[in-house]
């Protein structure tokens, strides 16, 4: 999501600059090409390096934490015994939960992560290839989607009106969950819609400003 919502950003800000500037259509299906390209690029590159640095650091907390279990027992009881109290779990539901807990150290490490350092140890195990492959592809097709109406013989406003709506109403769908309907936020969809259109308005004037120069 968040590297579809950068392409269409970034490129319908893009391609509406060029547009503003006046330049020639063939030239600005080259430069947005170009940029989703780019960016894609970026974006595999730095998802997967974020994504690489939280596993790693995770698998690290992970070590630690099982250390602590084999090593140091008690006390690490002692601190599950307080974040259950926290979470509200009474001295009877506390001792169930640490009667399972003690005779299965995979999962008593699993809670461990989950209640003192509010990760899931499943990230561990999370390819980081997969999430980059995805941002990147994202952010390529929906960059590419604000290009799309450069590649006809359109009248210039048709084009800019195009490449506008065909961006906003992906930024709508993305922002809002479209396709998760128990999770459909439309105000958080209207929110992305709103940032796209600030920024198409914005570049548009800048290019037309610097076309009169």
């Amino acid at each position: 999501m968040l590297g579809g919502s950068d392409g269409a950003i970034e490129g319908v800000a893009m391609t509406s600059a060029l547009n503003g500037a006046g330049l020639p259509f063939g030239t600005i299906a080259v430069a947005g090409f170009a940029f989703a390209l780019a960016g894609a690029l970026s974006m595999f590159f730095s998802s997967y390096l974020s994504r690489r640095s939280e596993v790693d650091s995770l698998r690290i907390d992970m070590e630690r934490e099982k250390m602590e279990i084999e090593t140091e027992p008690d006390e690490e009881k002692q601190e599950m015994v307080g974040l259950l109290r926290k979470d509200g779990y009474d001295e009877r539901e506390v001792e169930v939960i640490m009667g399972r807990l003690t005779k299965d150290k995979d999962l008593w490490l699993r809670e461990t992560l989950r209640r003192e350092l509010r990760v899931d140890a499943e990230v561990a195990n999370v390819d980081p290839y997969t999430h980059a492959f995805a941002a990147g592809v994202a952010f390529f097709l929906l960059s590419m989607l604000s290009v799309s109406p450069y590649l006809f013989l359109l009248p210039r406003a048709v084009a800019l009106g195009g490449s506008v709506t065909l961006s906003l109403l992906a930024l709508f769908a993305l922002g809002s969950r479209a396709f998760i309907p128990q999770n459909f936020r439309p105000k958080s969809g209207l929110e992305s819609a709103a940032v796209g259109a600030l920024a198409a308005l914005l570049l548009y004037v800048m290019g037309t400003l610097l076309s009169a120069l």
